[in-house]
């Protein structure tokens, strides 16, 4: 399968390409081109094209024959640019790939949504969960620039769908960790929290292998799925934690066990395949 990925040089990116080309099951490894505003280095089965996603013709020249896109390429989080900036940046290449993949005839996108589009991320006024654990049933309520380039996001791929049948998945990653941020997660003894927030994490390798299983499995309509590790990032459990910075989330909190992340994965799990294997509670094998 030839695959396109936005943004595949970012922490994120070189992940999936990574996994995108790793041979699976004896099966032969994708052909990669990948679309980012610096260069690649250069490796068997990936291309690497110079381009920016907020144009359309560049995008559309990059994408061009490929079987699927997956689509990372964004300013990843709040803060770091003009909240204008962030917002349109985000939204146009979002819109972009879609589009792009629509006018050539793609039949999946698959891109990287965000746990910020719940609203705890980056916020100004403070609010509880509707229940625990959070599913793609609760509601999104955020207020920011990211998370809402990321709602904003979902609804662009959920009207491709809706317009001509094209298969899209919405990935809503928390924090992502490459493996050298878990190893010293693991010496710390997890995050120290000041505040409330959904206390989780994903493994970049966990996360990479999330997106080439949304690439590959049979799918049909659109698609947004929470994927999370299985442990919360915080040493202490919820059940106790939440209270103690959001007290509002005192009962709904109480039957959390162990470490029990707030936010369940069984969703991803069951649509894809997917298994997260690492965790910082646990040494490397």
């Amino acid at each position: 399968m030839r695959v396109a990925v936005t943004g595949g040089v970012g922490k994120l990116g070189e992940w999936v390409v990574r996994e995108l080309r790793a041979p699976r099951d004896g099966g032969a490894p994708h052909e990669v081109v990948v679309l980012d505003r610096v260069a690649g280095p250069e490796q068997e089965g990936v291309r690497y094209v110079v381009g920016d996603v907020t144009d359309l013709g560049q995008v559309m020249g990059t994408v061009a024959g490929a079987d699927a896109i997956v689509h990372l390429a964004a300013i990843r989080r709040w803060g770091i640019a003009p909240n204008e900036v962030t917002f349109g940046t985000n939204v146009t290449g979002t819109f972009n790939v879609h589009e792009a993949a629509w006018l050539l005839g793609i039949r999946r996108v698959v891109a990287a949504s965000s746990e910020a589009v719940l609203g705890w991320d980056y916020r100004e006024r403070e609010f509880p969960p509707d229940y625990l654990p959070i599913d793609e049933a609760h509601p999104v309520r955020p207020q920011d620039a990211y998370g809402l380039s990321k709602e904003a996001g979902e609804a662009i791929a959920r009207s491709y769908t809706a317009k001509c049948d094209m298969v899209t998945v919405m990935l809503r990653p928390p924090w992502i960790a490459a493996p050298d941020e878990l190893a010293a997660l693991r010496q710390s003894g997890g995050r120290q929290p000041t505040r409330f927030v959904p206390f989780n994490y994903i493994d970049v390798r966990d996360l990479a292998a999330a997106f080439r299983l949304a690439v590959e499995r049979p799918l049909t309509g659109h698609h947004v799925l929470f994927v999370m590790a299985d442990d919360s990032v915080i040493a202490e459990p919820l059940a106790t934690a939440m209270p103690r910075w959001l007290p509002a989330t005192a009962a709904m909190a109480r039957p959390f066990t162990g470490s029990q992340p707030s936010v369940s994965n069984a969703r991803a799990k069951e649509l894809l395949g997917w298994q997260p294997h690492h965790s910082w509670r646990r040494p490397e094998p």
